[in-house]
């Protein structure tokens, strides 16, 4: 028997202490105890983003936010330059093109990150675009963005170009790009780091963004942030929410703070570095080592190896489920998320099963090695 264990870059792990918090009587959505644990879950992201003012919570996965934050600041006369470097970096033109917005594109290599160099060019070429949109962590390639540059960029060429960031794989990994200052929207997603199930994402915008709520023609319903803004003074959602992520949320937030945020940060970068180490350990060529991002690291299969069927014998074996690769690299590429509810000993764990692994299919590669090459990464 071996204990399983959920090692993806979403859905994570939920911590023992969440389940508990989330396994109590249905709260009625307009009661006062749920106006409560609302208040309190606001008054939580706000700590944990460093938002001056309180969030909106959406019941929808990150996408769902992604189009929320489009089609309330963009009309159809519109045009947004996007960065795409990845599957998620793709889906900023998808949702553009689904509402009429024009979109162009920053084309990245995957497994590179965006240039200041490129953002400048697009910035020159499209100095009237509506919005930036770029991810923080681009989960299908393992990327990490330069994000608060690239925002810092926009807003000293481009100062009324609204900067909206997809943080739903960095958020609570990495610290946040910035400040309203110069980041506008930003979105976070329940079933990542902050180890929840599905089904909850996070908003928080800048005075400017709310301006822009305000201003623009209104062409969805559930997605009206203004109506949602409204609500949350009163202490309520327009629409039924997720009741019970809302309260899994808050048991989340005590468990970031006991830890502290810049710890929580530390964990993950030495997670990554751990994985990074033991991977390389193995002989394993990784994914983005010039821009590692601190909740997944991926690696490339070696030659004569299938990704997906190396991932499937690690499960099947040591009970570890990792993830395949995205787009091209679908069938080349395994993915170890690290990110959440993770520890150093599950970091051990995925370096031990890929490392055995590898050698059963007749690799030649010494685990025990790979396991000391992360470790040492703990005593650094």
């Amino acid at each position: 028997m071996f204990k399983e264990r959920l090692l993806t870059p979403g859905p994570t792990t939920i911590p023992m202490e969440v389940l508990q918090a989330m396994n109590v009587p249905m709260l009625h959505h307009r009661s006062d105890v749920f106006k409560r644990e609302l208040r309190r879950a606001c008054e939580g992201m706000r700590w944990l983003l460093g938002w001056d003012s309180a969030p909106i919570f959406l019941a929808c996965s990150g996408t769902g936010a992604l189009e929320a934050a489009i089609i309330n600041t963009c009309r159809p006369t519109d045009t947004i330059i996007s960065v795409n470097g990845g599957a998620f970096g793709a889906r900023w033109g998808k949702i553009a093109q689904r509402l009429g917005v024009s979109v162009h594109e920053i084309q990245v290599e995957w497994g590179s990150a965006v240039t200041t160099d490129q953002v400048r060019e697009a910035l020159a070429t499209h100095p009237n675009a509506r919005a930036f949109c770029i991810q923080h962590s681009e989960t299908s390639t393992t990327v990490l963005h330069p994000v608060e540059e690239a925002l810092r960029l926009v807003k000293g060429i481009c100062p009324l170009m609204l900067t909206i960031v997809d943080g739903i794989s960095s958020c609570a990994t990495t610290p946040m790009p910035g400040d309203s200052s110069i980041l506008d929207i930003y979105v976070a997603g329940s079933q990542k780091a902050l180890m929840l199930p599905p089904g909850l994402s996070v908003m928080a915008l800048s005075g400017y963004a709310w301006e822009l709520v305000e201003k623009t023609p209104k062409r969805s319903l559930y997605f009206d942030l203004a109506l949602e803004r409204r609500a949350l003074v009163g202490g309520e959602t327009s629409w039924t929410p997720a009741t019970t992520l809302i309260v899994g949320l808050n048991a989340a937030v005590e468990i970031f703070r006991r830890e502290g945020l810049d710890a929580t940060y530390a964990r993950h970068k030495l997670l990554s570095k751990m994985t990074i180490a033991g991977l390389h350990a193995l002989g394993c060529t990784v994914m983005a080592p010039q821009a590692p991002c601190p909740s997944v690291t991926g690696f490339f299969a070696p030659e004569g190896i299938e990704a997906d069927a190396l991932r499937a014998q690690i499960r099947s074996s040591f009970g570890i489920r990792l993830a395949g690769g995205q787009g091209p690299f679908k069938g080349k590429v395994v993915r170890v998320g690290h990110m959440g509810y993770v520890d150093p000993f599950d970091v051990i764990a995925a370096i031990s099963a890929i490392g055995s692994t590898l050698k059963r299919q007749g690799q030649r590669v010494d685990p025990g090695a790979a396991v000391v090459a992360a470790l040492n990464e703990v005593e650094g």
